[in-house]
């Protein structure tokens, strides 16, 4: 071939080259600029978040410290374990008060929920009286609220049919079933003040 063929050859072979380069490597990389730069700003989003986390670590330290604080403190208030039998004792003198006949109160293990240093204890109680005297009861109950949490409670009227006197018809006997939950401290650390003295705590009086 003489000089002007090889010089046709080369300039094909470069045109080809060229077409190549910008098939096989130019327009791939064009399509791939999207995707980087949605990358680029998904990574840029992060290490602002990463940023910010940063800055507010410390503080966020200090809120745990202070929550665990809290918490510790609340257990610590909770009635002793060792003195749950002068919690139930508490319990059978609000009703006496209240002017309720306690006829059953039973104990049974119960779910802590996994917390640790706390113990729960299931209640169940029967009670008889009056409408009155059993909100009153009720109400005192509510001074409990600290350490026991109410789960179930069903009332049924009692004194009810032909034997009725006139006073029970007006204002029945009601026979009431509570069932509830106390939570005692099992740990070490301060006792609740409210047995420091040998006593819990009294619940509130008539409303």
């Amino acid at each position: 071939m003489g000089q002007r063929e090889w010089a046709i050859v080369a300039i094909a072979a470069a045109l080809l080259l060229g077409a190549m380069w910008y098939f096989l490597v130019t327009q791939p990389l064009q399509g791939r600029i999207p995707e980087l730069q949605a990358e680029v700003d998904r990574l840029t989003v992060e290490r602002d978040r990463g940023r910010a986390a940063q800055r507010a670590l410390p503080q966020l330290r200090e809120t745990i410290a202070r929550l665990d604080a809290e918490r510790q403190q609340f257990l610590r208030e909770l009635p002793p374990t060792e003195q749950l039998g002068r919690v139930l004792s508490s319990l059978a003198q609000t009703a006496r008060e209240s002017g309720v006949v306690l006829r059953t109160l039973s104990r049974s293990a119960g779910d802590s929920q996994g917390v640790a240093n706390v113990r729960a204890t299931n209640l169940a109680l029967q009670v008889e009286s009056p409408f009155p005297e059993l909100y009153v009861f009720l109400r005192n109950l509510e001074g409990l609220q600290r350490f026991a949490t109410v789960s179930g409670l069903n009332l049924t009227l009692g004194g009810s049919g032909p034997a009725a006197t006139e006073a029970q018809a007006t204002n029945p006997i009601i026979n009431t079933s509570l069932t509830m939950t106390v939570y005692t401290y099992t740990g070490q650390g301060q006792p609740a003040q409210g047995t420091q003295q040998g006593q819990p705590n009294q619940p509130g009086g008539r409303p």
